[in-house]
């Protein structure tokens, strides 16, 4: 359990407060990781830049403004953004004027899914929907905050979103017909 004495001693960098702390952490930080990296490598990175970033950060945290996870679920999911934007793994985003339509229906579209079955279909994702997707639909981002994030317009993050959904549909039916029909 992270609370104010251990993120004391962490910012006066006292050895065993942060084995502590990383140990209460990386779990968590984990699974945020996994969902952003499919490659090991990439995990591995990604969770050394977060616990660097956690530990030469901490004294910013400012329990008045909100829990010790949302910070560090932000702090987590801006790293992972990062690392993908510095190996270029961002660049399969479809400008909104090529996209058609938006459906209104995206939070009844994932309703039926299982985590099992998200986490099944995110594996092969590309990244540009997957990365949308876990900002919106899983870190619950809205279309402004992503689109800051990431460069790009509301309209994109909209876009993207809609294509990820598809995506997902697409390959659903595409299991289920595999399942049935051998």
């Amino acid at each position: 359990m992270i609370n104010e004495y251990l993120i004391n001693q962490c910012i006066n960098k006292e050895r065993r407060a942060l084995e502590q702390c990383y140990n209460a952490c990386a779990p968590y930080v984990y699974s945020i990781v996994k969902s952003y990296f499919t490659n090991n490598e990439d995990r591995k990175d990604a969770m050394q830049e977060i616990f660097v970033n956690l530990f030469n950060y901490l004294h910013s945290y400012d329990s008045d403004k909100g829990k010790f996870n949302t910070w560090l679920s932000k702090l987590s999911v801006n790293q992972c953004i990062t690392l993908l934007r510095k190996k270029n793994k961002l660049v399969n985003f479809v400008e909104y004027k090529e996209v058609k339509e938006i459906p209104d229906n995206e939070d009844e579209v994932l309703s039926n899914l299982s985590r099992q079955e998200i986490n099944d279909l995110l594996e092969s994702m590309p990244v540009g929907y997957k990365t949308i997707f876990l900002l919106r639909v899983i870190d619950e981002y809205d279309h402004s905050e992503i689109a800051e994030l990431l460069d790009i317009t509301k309209e994109t993050s909209r876009s993207q979103l809609s294509r990820a959904i598809k995506w997902i549909k697409t390959n659903i039916i595409r299991e289920t017909k595999e399942y049935i029909y051998g």
